[in-house]
């Protein structure tokens, strides 16, 4: 170990009329513990806030998606092809979106009741885009939404038995028409009501499921319903968007990805991602997220100005010592080192121990959820935690330099020492 080294050490040690600089380079340390513990715990939770909330967002939202640019439905066979062979693309699918009119068919029993609802039409058995969906349904699953269901209905006061595809419903618009499993639930174009002629497009459809994302937009207004059944009920709808919908390896490639499927399916089609589709939202988090690091980062530099007034005690108390090291041959900048050192030497002790308490608490909250939620005014029951290692580093290395930085104003002081001036007056 060098001496500059080994004298630092010596100084950070308390001597019994030097106790009171002891202790506040114990309060610097302490204070420099305590920034990086709230800032690694603070970014753990939301970072655990922003992945949870894309999960929700994706299990609804495709990482890609591909529309005709003038609307309406067309043929995506070859187009799919082209699409699937890039390296990029883990699964691809069709689906048909519209606007329609719910209204639950409660019979003569009870009064119905109407909502505007977002129809999607999408693959039922084996969908590989809609992976994430299947997690958020807390009754029945998406092959309810191929089968025919045997359900007795009342049409003009008599009840008669009927096959009606299935339809999965969000719980919130459920709450709203008052559905249970099993009810129907009649679908309408509403492009067809402000028709001159021909009767109203709609279909009937039993309900074969639930799901709860926790997202008002989406538990509020989605209906799931089998691809073939929702273009039979919106064959003719003008407003219809059908396309492609398209889930990737790392759903970060998504913005490059679209611009290549722009180029290559051409202007007739509209290429858009997640990212686009939720840009304000995960914008704030983002901003959220940096506004919590400058904040709290300022508990590590009220803690740098600890360490600058300790250093400059240490400095004031040792000027024989420093004026004897020079005279005995040690360079200016030997002399600072010793101080940038004691800097360095608190930064690291106290970063090591506030990210280390920082890491396990923000592994037992997430492990054993120990801070809960009240569920029904939150998107979760309990805190959500994600340990990025990224972020730990970013904290560490930010406590680090301002500790050092704190310590170059005493390190400059010691080094301007003049050692004949010093030894003349002691």
């Amino acid at each position: 170990m060098r001496y500059e080294y080994r004298i630092g050490l010596r100084y950070l040690r308390a001597r019994r009329r030097e106790r009171f600089v002891s202790l506040i380079a114990l309060i610097s340390l302490g204070g420099v513990a305590l920034g990086t513990f709230a800032l690694t715990v603070a970014l753990s939770v939301m970072s655990g806030f922003q992945q949870d909330l894309r999960q929700r967002l994706l299990a609804f939202t495709p990482q890609v998606t591909i529309e005709r640019a003038e609307g309406g439905a067309f043929d995506a066979a070859e187009l799919t092809r082209k699409i699937e062979a890039m390296p990029q693309v883990a699964a691809a699918a069709p689906f048909i979106s519209a606007q329609v009119m719910a209204v639950s068919d409660a019979g003569s029993a009870r009064p119905g009741y109407v909502s505007g609802a977002m129809l999607r039409g999408v693959i039922a058995r084996d969908n590989p885009v809609l992976t994430d969906l299947q997690r958020t349904l807390d009754a029945g699953s998406l092959e309810g939404l191929e089968k025919r269901h045997t359900i007795e209905v009342s049409d003009g006061g008599q009840k008669r038995k009927v096959e009606l595809p299935g339809a999965i419903v969000g719980r919130g618009l459920a709450g709203d028409l008052g559905l249970r499993l099993g009810d129907p639930v009649v679908l309408i174009s509403p492009v067809s009501l402000g028709g001159a002629t021909g009767p109203p497009r709609l279909r009937r459809f039993v309900v074969a499921g639930f799901f709860h994302s926790g997202m008002f937009e989406f538990d509020s207004s989605l209906v799931f319903v089998g691809l073939k059944d929702g273009r039979t009920l919106l064959a003719d709808d003008p407003l219809l968007q059908s396309g492609l919908e398209l889930r990737l390896k790392n759903l970060f490639d998504a913005p490059q990805l679209a611009r290549r499927i722009t180029a290559l399916a051409g202007p007739e089609f509209r290429v858009s991602n997640w990212t686009e589709a939720n840009a304000p939202l995960f914008s704030a988090l983002q901003l959220e997220k940096f506004t919590y690091f400058l904040v709290l980062l300022l508990i590590v530099l009220v803690a740098a100005f600890n360490i600058i007034a300790t250093l400059v005690m240490v400095v004031m108390e040792r000027r024989k010592e420093i004026a004897i090291l020079r005279t005995m041959g040690a360079r200016a900048a030997s002399v600072a080192m010793i101080f940038l050192f004691d800097g360095m030497a608190l930064g690291l002790a106290g970063t090591a121990i506030g990210t280390g308490s920082g890491f396990i608490t923000s592994w037992a909250i997430g492990r054993y959820h120990l801070i809960q939620l009240p569920a029904d005014l939150f998107m979760v029951s309990a805190v959500p935690v994600r340990l990025y290692p990224s972020n730990f580093l970013l904290v560490a290395l930010a406590a680090i330099a301002l500790c050092i930085c704190a310590a170059i104003y005493p390190a400059l002081r010691a080094r301007s020492l003049s050692p004949v001036e010093v030894i003349r007056y002691e």
